[in-house]
């Protein structure tokens, strides 16, 4: 078994919600996240766009930056990065190895072991130390307070992106549930920012949290197309890379959160936080990933992600005829998502990606009231989408999973 084989055989829930069995991983391990500094994310959506903008801004600024996210798309390393470049294969097998070590001497309940998302947690934090970091982008897995990341101390800044509905079997279902347990990452004595626009009751519980929380003031001249983004903050004009006005909105969070570490004594340029936020890009969000026709890839597969799939179609594609090509999993909110892309597309593909929790694509067709073509495999679908006509636009969407097989299969044609 090979060290992604092995970190894959412990699977995604472990016991007990807690932060103990990572409290006594990282004990043995001397504790690297006690030695580094961090800047801590969670939310719903924009989590991965609002990281990668700071830490690209981290980054111009002179100061080498660790960034943690998930999921990956199609290379696992893809979760772990140092200025911007993948952890090697060589260091995932020697820490995988390391932390295995550590974790045949913790002492944890009966029936409970170290789950994948803990184990990683924990080799990225040796691997941030090994690189001697000066800063890490922390983005947390699955809710704020038993997060396997929330065993850091204090970080730097704490940051809350926008709150939706999304894994309410583990997270509660109301938005005052969830927004608790994302708000569990706020520490004591750091300073807290959330995004601009979040609903009235996630700010309310936000705010009972942490009553001096920050909201960035609003943006002015905001101007978007299929190249990026402009906007004014602060009486200042950005240009963004990422695609929508939501990625706007992540935008503006992650100035308040640069502006935030200036005002503590971080030296970021305004050259710098210009360059990183013009030169931030994502895989799988609003991503063109072919040109003749043009093909979007969008891992948007909440109500608000979908929403912001039809905002941004509106906007800037409402003159083309699009095309869907979607494959869900089973453990969303179906029924929604589905309801908004059947209005959106003017044909639509069903596929299904490559994963024990998705949904066949024959039963995903049943939430659709238009004629849709179904395609189980998702690469029989995706060579469907080349084949329509150059002047429309096609949109791949539903699943991260979905979107990082489309990676792989569009890289390959290159």
């Amino acid at each position: 078994m090979n060290a992604i084989e092995h970190i894959h055989s412990h699977g995604r829930f472990s016991g007990t919600a807690g932060l103990h069995r990572m409290k006594a991983l990282c004990n043995v391990l001397g504790n690297p996240q006690d030695k580094l500094k961090f800047i801590h994310l969670a939310g719903t959506n924009g989590k991965g766009s609002t990281a990668t903008m700071i830490a690209s801004v981290m980054q111009k600024a002179g100061y080498k930056t660790g960034l943690f996210t998930s999921p990956f798309l199609v290379k696992f390393n893809e979760r772990i990065k140092v200025n911007g470049e993948m952890i090697s294969d060589f260091d995932i097998e020697k820490l995988t190895e390391k932390v295995s070590k550590a974790e045949q001497k913790i002492k944890i309940p009966e029936g409970e072991k170290i789950g994948e998302f803990e184990f990683v947690t924990a080799l990225a934090f040796l691997y941030f130390l090994e690189q001697s970091c000066d800063i890490v982008v922390l983005e947390t897995g699955l809710g704020g307070s038993f997060d396997a990341t929330n065993v850091i101390k204090s970080p730097e800044v704490s940051v809350i992106t926008s709150i939706s509905f999304d894994h309410i079997q583990v997270l509660g279902d109301t938005l005052s549930q969830i927004t608790m347990t994302k708000a569990g990452i706020i520490k004591p004595n750091c300073k807290a920012i959330t995004s601009f626009g979040q609903k009235d009751e996630v700010l309310y519980v936000l705010k009972k949290v942490k009553p001096d929380i920050t909201v960035p003031e609003p943006v002015y001249r905001v101007k978007c197309d299929l190249n990026g983004g402009s906007f004014v903050f602060k009486n200042e004009e950005y240009k963004i890379a990422m695609i929508g006005q939501h990625q706007i909105q992540n935008a503006q969070t992650a100035l308040q959160t640069i502006f935030e570490l200036k005002n503590m004594g971080w030296n970021i340029s305004k050259n710098a936080i210009k360059q990183g936020l013009e030169y931030a890009k994502i895989c799988g969000r609003m991503e063109k990933i072919h040109k003749n026709p043009l093909i979007l890839l969008d891992g948007g597969h909440n109500i608000d992600g979908v929403n912001s799939i039809a905002s941004t179609v509106k906007m800037l594609l409402h003159d083309k005829k699009l095309h869907l090509v979607v494959g869900m999993v089973s453990d969303k909110d179906v029924r929604a998502c589905t309801s908004i892309l059947d209005r959106l597309g003017d044909s639509i593909i069903i596929t299904q990606p490559n994963n024990p929790r998705a949904i066949e694509a024959d039963e995903l067709a049943k939430y659709f009231s238009k004629k849709v073509q179904i395609y189980p495999n998702s690469y029989d679908a995706f060579k469907k989408a080349l084949q329509v006509t150059k002047e429309d636009v096609v949109i791949i969407c539903g699943s991260l999973y979905l979107i990082g097989e489309a990676e792989s299969f569009f890289n390959s044609l290159t």
